[in-house]
């Protein structure tokens, strides 16, 4: 009776942690954007079965994943979540064979309870990792290819045990060894390294079982035959995987041995996620820690070192291959499994096990609840191609604008998104053709307005970088904006003709070069983050060895800078060491107007300095040349905040609009927003707000906010007085920026609009 009570309450326990992980893995799965990877499983599978075989044949996957994959979307669909439900599917089976293999290992200093606590507790932590659950929402192969290996080594672990049971029990375990086995094969080029983790395993545990010669010598065929077996299966296709690893692509990198330790434990902590908990390093203590204690746990046990090998072998992989990069550390996921079991194992160590098992799910506990809120938010947690569709889908003109892919591998994920613009897919091979990609981009862009364009693997697509330096050099740069590993930026063309203003006199920079005249393509700008074509005639007063750098800048009534580009002349074609006396230099800048500038007039301004030592040139007028007024307007429609660059990404309501994010750094630091602070130095703050979309009818007419840092203190309307509540648009998006001193006695800032309030993260301090 009693017994049955234990298996009763263990099987809810477990019905529990499976329920836990099913909702950690299904719960926001379409949140993200598919990426390029993505975009390539998701137009593999519109294909017939020989199609993907086909195609598979030139890809560096095999075709199993996408043959399930097919046969799953004919019964859900090929939409993202769909897709992606395959991977979530596939991680909770994980979690419930990592209870599996954890009930083979023995609980020290067992409770009288009887339930499988290294078996619950090793599925629980499963359930809650980071690595295990971002895999488990993507639409590839690797959530697959975790659960496969850990189905060969229950099957393994199973086989090994088998005999000191009854002979029947073999089948079974065999069948599932023999299953996995092929399956892997068919799924992933690395799966061999598990084949050869099993193998070792049983080898170590055959050598060392004390048998007679006819028990061993069937155990050894046993295992022999069923290795055949799985290499049997993949026969029709190994001519093809050898091929296909022999090209594999390079990217890796060989690293210190601590670096690959410290970057190991982090993904298999973490895995991919960018925001993580500081400091990290008691985590990753942590992490490499407590599987060593579950090795010593397990010291008597013959499981400990198939579970050690299993750990090892990817890892060894990785280090073996340098293979310690983004595009690779994904090959850890194989390394998952073992180490949630050893680090469950580790609490049978201790004297106090129920306490130290406490101990160990408290600390996953905390991994998830540190880590995961920001990753169901995040709208960047994956190349976000989904909100940047939506922004052109907004902005963009099929008739006017064109879209660029640099890497032509984003031609799948970007049809997914499509919003209907002519799309150019450059460099149209590799190695890249640079008279053929700029013949293209010429003629595709001819008539142009705007050039959206997205990079991404540029270094193995583009390694030249023929197409932005095409674009810099023929469009005027805009917004630039990092969307996970995707670069966006909009580039502007030139249309009819220019504004221009001739400068009497010509404004000098020291006695080096000379600006003649300015040009701006049309009286007003909206802030959409679309680039302000500016074009500044130079002229050489006298050589130089020093190559200058011009800042072009947009002030506002403050003279804070709300818009700034910076770079050599002409794009970095024509630098100044290269001009001679009298020689007149035509200089395209694009004033990229950040999206929520508040509407008004603004006063351009440009400044000449060298690089390496931050030293102005300077005019007449000071170090600064102010040239005009641009008029700056509300754009029609506004911007999708997930393409704002901002720091924090809070996206809470405080009283009546919402706080989208904020940027906080040392004054003049905003490229450093870690430069530390010292009492005395100044600290801008940059808010970004949005209006709810209709304006109740208590809409404020003058909102203000307060801002507390220590004994300093403001109160400022939310966008500055250039732009009160009143003249606010529903849905509008607004920024302002605001500063005040550090007197050193409070870290974190907090904020309150109306009754509402919120502390800002830490400030950097020296």
């Amino acid at each position: 009776m009693r017994a049955r009570s234990s298996d009763r309450l263990e099987w809810l326990l477990l019905t529990a942690i499976l329920l836990l992980a099913a909702g950690l893995r299904l719960g926001g799965i379409d949140h993200a954007s598919l990426w390029s990877d993505e975009g390539n499983t998701w137009a593999l599978v519109q294909r017939s079965f020989g199609e993907i075989a086909r195609d598979a044949a030139a890809d560096i996957h095999p075709p199993g994943y996408y043959w399930l994959l097919k046969l799953w979307s004919l019964l859900f669909g090929t939409g993202a979540a769909a897709l992606r439900s395959f991977s979530a599917a596939a991680g909770v089976a994980l979690v419930f064979v990592t209870y599996r293999l954890g009930s083979l290992l023995p609980n020290p200093r067992r409770a009288s309870d009887g339930l499988a606590w290294t078996g619950l507790l090793a599925a629980f932590l499963a359930a809650l990792n980071p690595f295990q659950i971002f895999y488990s929402q993507e639409a590839r192969m690797y959530a697959l290819l975790a659960l496969e290996s850990a189905l060969l080594f229950w099957a393994l672990f199973a086989l090994l045990d088998a005999p000191d049971r009854r002979q029947g029990r073999l089948i079974g375990p065999g069948i599932a060894f023999a299953l996995a086995g092929a399956a892997g094969l068919w799924t992933h080029y690395s799966f061999p390294v598990v084949l050869v983790a099993a193998g070792v395993t049983f080898l170590v545990d055959w050598f060392g079982r004390g048998r007679s010669g006819e028990a061993r010598r069937q155990e050894l065929l046993r295992f022999a035959l069923l290795s055949a077996l799985i290499v049997a299966s993949f026969l029709p296709w190994l001519p093809i995987a050898v091929t296909r690893i022999r090209h594999w692509p390079q990217g890796g990198e060989a690293v210190a041995w601590r670096d690959g330790m410290e970057l190991t434990m982090q993904t298999l902590l973490f895995g991919p996620l960018r925001d993580l908990p500081t400091p990290l390093w008691p985590w990753l203590t942590a992490a490499a820690l407590l599987p060593l204690l579950g090795i010593a746990s397990l010291r008597r046990d013959r499981h400990v070192v198939g579970l050690a090998v299993w750990l090892l072998a990817p890892i060894a992989l990785m280090a073996g291959l340098g293979l310690f990069s983004d595009a690779f550390l994904k090959f850890l996921l194989i390394a998952s499994a073992p180490w949630c079991l050893l680090v469950a194992a580790a609490a049978g160590l201790m004297r106090l096990h129920w306490l130290w098992r406490g101990g160990v799910a408290l600390f996953a506990l905390a991994i998830a609840l540190l880590t995961l809120p920001d990753y169901y938010q995040s709208a960047t947690a994956r190349d976000n191609y989904a909100g940047v569709a939506r922004l052109i889908a907004v902005q963009g003109d099929p008739a006017q604008d064109v879209v660029v892919l640099d890497a032509p591998g984003q031609q799948e994920v970007w049809d997914y998104y499509d919003p209907g613009l002519p799309v150019l897919a450059l460099p149209a091979a590799r190695p890249a053709d640079r008279a053929a990609t700029e013949a293209a981009l010429a003629a595709g862009t001819d008539g142009a307005r705007t050039v959206y364009a997205l990079f991404w693997a540029t270094d193995e697509a583009d390694p030249q970088h023929i197409v932005e330096e095409w674009l810099d050099q023929h469009a005027f740069k805009g917004v630039e904006s990092w969307q996970g590993n995707l670069r966006f930026v909009a580039y502007t063309l030139p249309q009819g003709d220019p504004i221009c203003t001739r400068l009497e006199p010509a404004a000098a920079f020291g006695e080096v070069i000379a600006l003649d005249e300015w040009c701006v393509a049309q009286a007003s700008q909206p802030a959409d983050g679309r680039a302000l074509p500016i074009t500044l005639h130079w002229r050489a007063l006298d050589a130089t060895n020093t190559r200058y750098k011009i800042s072009v800048q947009l002030l506002d009534g403050a003279r804070q800078v709300v818009a700034q580009h910076d770079g050599e002349p002409a794009g970095g074609s024509r630098p100044t060491d290269g001009w001679t006396p009298d020689q007149a230099i035509t200089d395209n800048h694009g004033l990229a107007l950040p999206p929520g500038t508040p509407p008004g007039d603004y006063r351009l301004a440009v400044a000449v300095y060298d690089p390496a030592s931050g030293d102005r040139l300077v005019t007449s007028a000071g170090d600064l040349a102010e040239l005009g007024d641009v008029a700056v307007v509300s754009p029609a429609e506004p911007p999708s905040p997930a393409l704002l660059s901002m720091e924090e990404r809070v996206n809470r309501p405080l009283g009546p609009v919402t706080l989208l994010g904020y940027d906080q750094h040392k004054l003049g630091y905003a490229h450093a927003p870690g430069t530390p602070l010292a009492p005395g130095d100044a600290v801008e703050f940059l808010f970004y707000w949005q209006a709810p979309d209709p304006l109740p009818a208590d809409w404020p007419p003058a909102q203000t906010f307060t801002l507390a840092l220590g004994g300093e203190q403001l109160i400022a309307p939310l966008a500055g007085s250039a732009l009160p509540t009143v003249d606010w648009q529903p849905g509008e998006l607004v920024r302002v920026t605001v500063r005040l001193p550090f007197d050193g006695a409070d870290r974190r800032a907090l904020l309150s609009v109306g009754a509402d309030q919120i502390r800002l993260k830490r400030l950097p301090v020296e």
